[in-house]
């Protein structure tokens, strides 16, 4: 299991600091918290996880977990609601109530995420982000990012990126 862009950058910063001095500690006290949090959010839904409530949350967090693991796939709800072993209507409404998006806006918005920390992170280009999570056209991507973010995704790097 690979860690998320997030984390790599972070330890990344740990194992090479760029600060010295106070400025320094408190770049490596902010990091170390943002582990934390980031752990405990993760423990804390995994122990959910152990013990659902009902057979059929646990088959849409299956569904979910599917999506998040490749982003690069081009998923169907038909593929997603027969894995959850439900109807493509029951799945989305379903899936809807769960977690608050249909599967495709789930999927398309957790694709931009990924993306948007891959650039300013990784500094990936364009190209290389929007295949990372499946867009197989650079200026769809870009639309979509502009539509998400409010701005194109090469700028939006060179605005945020943490250089």
């Amino acid at each position: 299991m690979q860690a998320p862009p997030r984390i790599q950058a972070i330890a990344s910063e740990i194992l090479l600091p760029v600060i010295d001095g106070s400025a320094g500690k408190l770049l490596m006290s902010a990091h170390a918290t943002e582990i934390l949090a980031r752990a405990i959010c993760a423990l804390r839904h995994n122990i959910e996880l152990r013990h659902p409530v009902d057979n059929k949350r646990a088959r849409l967090q299956a569904a979910k977990e599917m999506m998040d693991s490749d982003l690069r796939r081009p998923w169907s709800v038909a593929e997603l609601a027969k894995c959850a072993g439900s109807s493509r209507r029951s799945f989305n409404s379903r899936f809807r109530a769960a977690f608050g998006a249909s599967a495709a806006e789930y999927l398309r918005v957790k694709r931009l995420e990924v993306a948007r920390e891959a650039l300013v992170y990784q500094n990936l280009s364009v190209t290389e982000a929007a295949d990372l999570v499946g867009y197989t056209n650079p200026a769809n991507f870009a639309t979509a990012f502009r539509k998400h973010f409010g701005s194109v995704p090469s700028l939006y790097r060179d605005h945020v990126s943490p250089r």
